[in-house]
């Protein structure tokens, strides 16, 4: 992730001046210390040439002269030349320590405009950030999608979720010891309707609408629920083979999962149903988390159980396939 901000909103983002950034420069090699002059190389192989001319001559064009001479570019640090800018080289610790600016001619651009986020300062900023399509993120008064209170709010985690939400890339959720959960995207569709032809599957759960009505709700499930509550039902995958094993996450105050048949009484159930518990306890504000399992389904009930639901009452089941017991488990 390449973060384009300018001078004013760099003095009040919270990471700018700590060891979360790594500032690149851009000057010519014979200024440069021997360190430096290395550490320069490496980020000009790192940033792809393939579009930079291209990006740069439309930023130029529609950027006013004093606003690009107070541009800067910065990297993450996890995502810096030679992994962390603590290192205690002199020439390194004065490159990354020192408020760099990018002059006329300077700016390097990654290979393409989704790998940006600009932290805008003012309307004119986010209008040019839109129609360049790159991320933006700013105050409220600077009109963008995803706004901060206060620019010191800001952490490099959160500016790549804006990221990613804006060039609807998926975001990481987290992890287990065998599986790793994400956010799906539209090109998971064909893995899920593999996981769900599975024989048993969709015993308790309802199935998947035909391609093309399911291809429509979930578009809308990313937009509306993903983007506005931050959480929902998400993928599982496995760290071992990388392959789609599951579903699990949170429908508001309730929780849901299905794991692959082949994977059942292997304990991966009880971890990622873990994992979701301590998420609601760590991200919301729910005071009880519910789930709804189908009577006839022993082994859901064995795993409400193990986690500490308990019963609290019956409703009703539209498939009529079961009347469907409520759990809840305090958080």
């Amino acid at each position: 992730m390449i973060i384009i901000i300018d001078e004013a909103s760099a003095k009040l983002a919270s990471f700018y001046y700590h060891d979360e950034i790594f500032k690149p420069q851009w000057k010519r090699a014979t200024d440069m210390s021997s360190a430096s002059d290395e550490l320069h190389n490496e980020l000009q192989e790192k940033l792809s040439d393939e579009l930079q001319d291209e990006l740069q001559e439309k930023l130029q064009e529609k950027l006013p002269d004093e606003l690009w001479e107070k541009l800067y570019v910065a990297l993450p640090a996890d995502e810096s030349i030679n992994g962390s800018p603590k290192t205690t080289t002199k020439g390194y610790t004065e490159y990354a320590d020192n408020v760099v600016r990018t002059s006329t001619g300077n700016l390097r651009i990654p290979e393409t405009v989704t790998d940006c986020i600009w932290i805008v300062s003012n309307r004119q900023q986010k209008k040019i950030a839109d129609s360049l399509g790159i991320a933006s993120i700013g105050e409220p008064q600077c009109g963008t999608r995803y706004a901060v209170e206060s620019l010191a709010e800001l952490d490099i985690e959160y500016l790549e979720r804006v990221r990613r939400r804006y060039n609807h890339i998926p975001w990481d959720i987290g992890e287990t010891e065998r599986c790793l959960i994400r956010e799906l995207s539209l090109s998971d569709l064909p893995a899920l309707y593999e996981l769900y032809d599975k024989p048993g599957m969709t015993d308790y759960v309802e199935p998947l609408y035909d391609y093309e009505t399911e291809l429509e709700y979930q578009k809308a499930y990313i937009e509306n629920m993903y983007g506005f509550y931050e959480y929902g039902m998400w993928l599982v995958f496995s760290k071992e083979t990388g392959k789609l094993i599951g579903r699990a996450g949170l429908e508001h105050n309730e929780m849901g999962y299905m794991i692959a048949p082949e994977l059942w009484n292997r304990g991966y159930a009880t971890e990622v149903c873990r994992f979701i518990i301590d998420y609601a306890r760590e991200n919301t504000d729910f005071e009880k988390l519910y789930c709804r399992i189908d009577e006839r389904n022993e082994a859901s009930v064995r795993l409400a159980k193990k986690l500490g639901f308990v019963r609290n009452g019956q409703i009703g089941n539209e498939r009529n396939i079961g009347e469907l017991d409520r759990y809840v488990l305090s958080l």
